[in-house]
């Protein structure tokens, strides 16, 4: 038995997950997220801003120092999407490094589709042939992995999330128009066609991860506060998802955040990741997808002090 932590720094949220597991199983101990906004703080230029490195490394050294003292033997440290993207990206990892004792491994979309994946199953009994898909709508970026048991088998990353297509087609300080969202529906809808056009979807049932379906899971259940833990198993079908656009259009992003259980920093990206869900399930013919509170931070758990590899 291990004591250990995994950070998993996200588009919009770093999530930190404290946990004891032995072999491929783990037993949560903390499990946190806190708002980063580094997918909105990141400049024209595709560079990520001094204060802003400087406050999510002194977010990190705090993560780290709080695991040690509850007794973690070590740290895993991944990011995704927006990192990937950062132009100055070696210069994130050196303040990590330098500061908060960590090191920080930039996934690719393989690797990021394969850790999510293992983690979304991991507290699931499957048979080794048992058909199973898993989707990861985050911030920066969408990962379809199409599995069996608990291998991962084909998968893509699309490069489209709730953080950046809010940044693209709506303002984060008004609310959106029809015009808007229709045309956010349109583009993304024509370009999802165009890159999952070739791939085998696999007649299985599907997993859902990502703050934005685990909101929605809440909202749907009338949570009072934000509770992941309360929502794993929670099913969610695209006449849900259509409900939850029509109570978020029209909507200025202050009043989507004071929603009861929205997350702290969510209100302004809510709509855009909930349409991006409705399109992908139309397009992969999502007739309804079963919500779980795991993801990456669990795969990188159990790639790192498990016996999953990736």
């Amino acid at each position: 038995m291990i004591r250990a932590g995994a950070i998993d720094i996200g588009t919009n949220t770093t999530l930190a997950l404290l946990a004891d597991g032995d072999g491929d199983t783990l037993r949560t101990v903390k499990d946190s997220m806190t708002p980063n906004r580094l997918g909105e703080l990141m400049q024209g230029d595709g560079t990520l801003p001094a204060d802003a490195i400087a406050l999510n490394v002194d977010l990190l050294h705090e993560l780290a120092r709080e695991f040690r003292r509850q007794g973690a033997r070590d740290i895993a440290l991944c990011g995704t999407a927006v990192l990937r993207m950062a132009r100055n990206r070696e210069e994130f990892q050196r303040a990590v490094r330098e500061i908060a004792g960590l090191e920080l491994q930039i996934l690719s979309g393989t690797q990021e589709a394969a850790m999510t994946f293992h983690g979304a199953v991991s507290a699931m009994e499957l048979l080794p042939h048992e058909r199973i898909n898993v989707m990861d709508l985050g911030g920066g970026s969408t990962e379809i992995i199409f599995g069996q048991g608990n291998r991962p088998g084909q998968s893509i990353s699309l490069d489209a999330g709730a953080v950046y297509l809010t940044k693209r087609y709506f303002s984060l300080e008004e609310a959106a128009t029809p015009g808007q969202i229709e045309k956010l529906r349109h583009e993304v809808r024509e370009t999802l066609q165009n890159l999952l056009v070739n791939l085998e979807n696999a007649v299985a049932p599907w997993v859902l991860v990502g703050g934005t379906v685990v909101t929605l899971a809440m909202l749907k259940m009338n949570h009072t506060r934000y509770q992941p833990e309360k929502v794993s198993g929670i099913e969610l079908s695209p006449e849900d998802v259509d409900m939850q656009i029509a109570r978020f259009a029209g909507r200025h992003p202050d009043e989507l955040q004071a929603l009861p259980a929205m997350p702290q920093g969510r209100g302004r990206y809510i709509l855009a990741g909930t349409l991006l869900l409705r399109e992908l399930f139309d397009i992969l013919d999502i007739s309804g997808a079963t919500v779980s509170e795991r993801g990456l931070r669990h795969g990188l758990w159990l790639h790192h002090f498990g016996r999953q590899e990736v």
